[in-house]
């Protein structure tokens, strides 16, 4: 899993963020002593003053309507995306950035970030097997989402691997390309804003893989609570802020909210891994803290820092922006090897147009190999024209001579013949007889009802090395079933089995069905059945 960047490495990379009040921008480079600050900067999207722009909007030449010359021009109130687009333009022209490609990122509100376990599978079964058991969790479709995932490597010994699985509406994700594209550049990465920024914080060391770590996120209008466990995020929240934040309004009443916030997100992460505690903290904030990270060290007895991502950085002159730490991890991104590598756009730029440049060069080798063939079929005509009339020549003064062929040795011929036969007939059996399991598997999915989840499917297809035509099959499936008071969990996993009965696709090639066993078990304090549903045959 290669950053798609990675070979332009020497190139400098175009961290492009927009925020909710300012688009930032940092250029960054690699270099042998490591990456290199080249030019950053930062634009608002509303103007300072607070006046809102309108758009002058003229009559088409050949509206139908009566063309009064004296009609002033209609005014129309500019949307955001225009205060985005110009923002982006401003940016890049006061920084004299001609960029076409940008790494950028899309906020958490508009992301998805879940975390789950699965069942240790070969790495060519995992998109299919984690997009499987992403609908779980993702409240949409997946045909309406663009979505990428992250296997986080564990102990060789682990029986189960550790996912991050991140998906964003597609429709949403296409406007926010619209938006770039709109501005005349192009996103080859698209990631969470929450990566961005544990990247920024990873480069300058602040975060240690060891430490479990929390990342308070502070913005304007809302903030973001980060919890890192060996590095990676487990639980992402995102909280508004309702409150006007102006000079003559305290924060105090948006820390106190911030506060109860944290220790809710600490008791849930705790709940969740009860051996874990939290024990730091960084605190990243737009608005001014003064003391408030004191506080919240005193409040939770834990290690508070305030989050510096320019801390190592050295410029010649001029004053680098606080608040870019977002597009910093941006840039990073670009120049090193990510260690959650995570794209929500599937129309990667570098690799379309490589793509498209390798069916060039095919097509044009292929043009060129037809070419040389007809070619040398022509001199090859040509040479051979006078051999073929001597040689035709010669066979009409031959004598002609009646020639008898007689073969000795039918038996011989028919026995392979037979033999031949009978592996086509094996082949031909092997392949009318055969069934496929994604059907079924895809049926499977539709079918299981809320009460009910499926830890286990496990199917086989053996043929007679005897009578190839005979193929035994068995589907074995395991699962849990909540027990309601009101309704008994035989009769719901009898309904569950009636359906599966029902699917031409999950039964064929298979007449009998049977549960092997329903148990009352208790897990995580809750009662639930555990089944056993087994289909045989033919």
């Amino acid at each position: 899993m290669k950053n798609i960047l990675s070979r332009f490495k020497q190139e400098k990379v175009v961290g492009l963020y927009i925020g909710q009040d300012t688009v930032d921008l940092v250029v960054m480079k690699g270099t042998l002593q490591g990456p290199r600050l080249v030019k950053f900067g930062q634009a608002y999207i509303y103007p300072k003053n607070g006046k809102i722009e309108e758009i002058v909007v003229e009559k088409e030449e050949n509206s139908q309507e009566v063309n009064d010359e004296s009609a002033e021009p209609q005014k129309t109130e500019k949307m955001r995306e225009d205060y985005i687009v110009d923002a982006v333009q401003r940016v890049l022209k006061e920084n004299n950035v001609k960029a076409t490609k940008v790494v950028t990122a899309i906020s958490s509100e508009e992301a998805m970030v879940r975390y789950f376990q699965m069942p240790k599978i070969p790495k060519q079964e995992w998109s299919s097997a984690i997009n499987f058991e992403a609908k779980r969790y993702i409240p949409f479709r997946m045909e309406d989402v663009s979505s990428d995932f992250q296997v986080i490597q564990r102990e060789k010994d682990s029986n189960t691997m550790d996912v991050i699985f991140v998906a964003g509406k597609q429709k949403a994700i296409e406007n926010f390309v619209h938006i770039f594209e709109r501005a005349g550049v192009r996103p080859v990465i698209i990631e969470p804003a929450p990566f961005s920024l544990i990247r920024s914080f990873n480069a300058v060391e602040q975060i240690d893989k060891k430490v479990n770590t929390a990342i308070v996120n502070i913005e304007t209008k809302s903030a973001n609570i980060n919890i890192l466990k060996n590095g990676v995020p487990y639980i992402i929240r995102d909280i508004p802020l309702d409150l006007e934040t102006s000079g003559e309004t305290s924060l105090e009443p948006i820390f106190e909210k911030l506060l109860a916030e944290i220790k809710l997100s600490f008791d849930f992460y705790e709940k969740q891994f009860p051996t874990e505690a939290i024990d730091k903290i960084i605190i990243y904030s737009q608005l001014a803290l003064e003391n408030w990270h004191e506080l919240v060290a005193q409040e939770l007895q834990i290690q508070v820092e305030v989050g510096d991502p320019l801390r190592g950085i050295k410029i010649k002159k001029g004053l680098v922006p606080p608040k870019l730490a977002i597009s910093f991890g941006l840039a990073l991104r670009g120049i090193s090897e990510p260690y959650i590598d995570i794209n929500l756009y599937k129309e990667k730029l570098l690799v379309y147009k490589q793509k498209e440049l390798f069916l060039k060069l095919l097509f044009a080798e292929a043009s060129g190999a037809v070419l040389l063939l007809i070619i040398l079929k022509l001199l090859c005509v040509r040479i051979m024209a006078p051999l073929t009339q001597e040689l035709q020549q010669t066979l009409s003064e031959r004598p002609k001579v009646e020639v008898s062929i007689k073969e000795d040795n039918i038996e011989k011929l028919e026995g392979i013949k037979n033999k031949m036969h009978a592996k086509w007939v094996v082949l031909d059996n092997i392949i009318s007889n055969r069934t496929y399991f994604s059907g079924r598997l895809m049926d499977l999915a539709e079918l299981v009802p809320e009460t009910i989840w499926v830890t286990g499917v496990n199917f086989a297809e053996i043929v007679d090395k005897k009578d190839t035509s005979k193929v035994s099959r068995s589907l074995e499936i395991k699962g849990y079933s909540l027990i309601d008071e009101d309704i008994n969990e035989t009769d719901t996993i009898n309904d569950f089995l009636t359906s599966l009965q029902e699917a031409k696709m999950i039964s064929k090639g298979m007449s009998e069905v049977n549960i092997v066993s329903v148990e009352r078990i208790d897990k995580d304090n809750e009662k639930v059945a555990s089944f056993e549903i087994l289909f045989t045959g033919p």
